[in-house]
């Protein structure tokens, strides 16, 4: 059974970097999604276009690194429990992200995917929860014994897996952009 703890930290670890890598390229895509939660009205004042940037690199950011962090340092209980609020956080969005704006782009793997608030993001949200769950369970020091070489291994790993995610994501937008070019 730890195996499986440990498999759903990794997994979990796996998908933050590439979600935060993807949003990281697509920026203003996330912000758009940003966007939507904001008051009506606010978003149309100058100091929100900042704010939006702040916050959709931020995010971003918190996420690659969370992941990375978690990648090299499965043991570290504070981070698994960090990586529980997060994935409780993405319920919440999911939730008043499908009461409120359903249909419309979540971004939540930047250019990556089409998902939309709806119920299957709803249900995506909360499995990923679930297995983040999972993940704060206790792991025997046997199974995740690391030393400084296997832990920068595992940031380079992250690092190399961020900008792949990356590059797919700015290599989809272009293509998408290029092919709207085409159809107009």
């Amino acid at each position: 059974m730890p195996a499986v703890f440990l498999a759903a930290k990794t997994a979990l670890a796996v998908m933050l970097v590439v979600a935060g890598a993807a949003k990281l390229a697509d920026l203003s895509g996330f912000g758009a999604t940003i966007r939507l939660f904001l008051p009506p009205g606010a978003a149309a004042h100058r100091w929100s276009l900042r704010v939006i940037g702040v916050v959709s690199a931020g995010v971003a950011c918190g996420e690659l690194m969370l992941g990375s962090a978690s990648l090299s340092s499965p043991a570290a209980a504070w981070l698994n429990i960090a990586v529980l609020g997060t994935t409780c956080a993405f319920v919440v969005v999911a939730g008043v992200g499908f009461a409120f704006h359903r249909g419309r782009s979540c971004s939540c793997f930047g250019g990556l995917s089409h998902r939309r608030f709806d119920r299957a993001g709803i249900t995506r949200s909360v499995v990923i929860a679930g297995v983040a769950g999972l993940g704060t369970a206790a792991v025997p020091g046997t199974l995740i014994r690391l030393d400084l070489a296997d832990r920068c291994l595992l940031l380079a790993a992250a690092a190399l897996l961020a900008s792949v995610a990356f590059s797919a994501a700015r290599g989809l937008a272009a293509g998408r952009l290029e092919v709207g070019r085409r159809t107009s």
